[in-house]
């Protein structure tokens, strides 16, 4: 699954969870309701610092709406749940870093015109 179907998904997983509406959290967010709606059918990037504030608002770490559930069911979940705890400063950084360039990548593939192949 790439990473933005993962980080819909568990926008979407954690967003009920808590039983909050599409509404309910662009209020949250001070943002409209098409653009929650808009990033939960991918038609939408968020921002890093909109990321941020989403998992602010869904009450999580923004590192858990990036990770895939069929890998961390297999993971040890009560070391899963401390994993950013026991990370080092410079472990956090190389974290943020890779989160950071796999968002990029995925971002400039949607935004990359399709190019048809033309034979002159």
């Amino acid at each position: 699954m790439d990473m933005m179907k993962v980080f819909v998904f568990n926008l979407k997983k954690y967003r009920q969870k808590r039983g909050l509406s599409q509404k309910k959290l662009a209020s949250m967010l001070e943002t409209t309701t098409s653009y929650i709606g808009e990033i939960e059918i991918c038609n939408k990037v968020p921002s890093m610092g909109m990321v941020e504030k989403i998992a602010k608002a869904l009450g999580v770490e923004p590192f858990w709406l990036f990770v895939d559930d069929k890998e961390r069911a297999n993971w040890d979940m009560p070391s899963a749940d401390n994993y950013l705890e026991r990370l080092s400063v410079a472990e956090r950084q190389e974290l943020a870093k890779r989160i950071i360039t796999g968002i990029s990548n995925e971002v400039e593939q949607i935004l990359q015109p399709e190019t048809t192949n033309r034979t002159l």
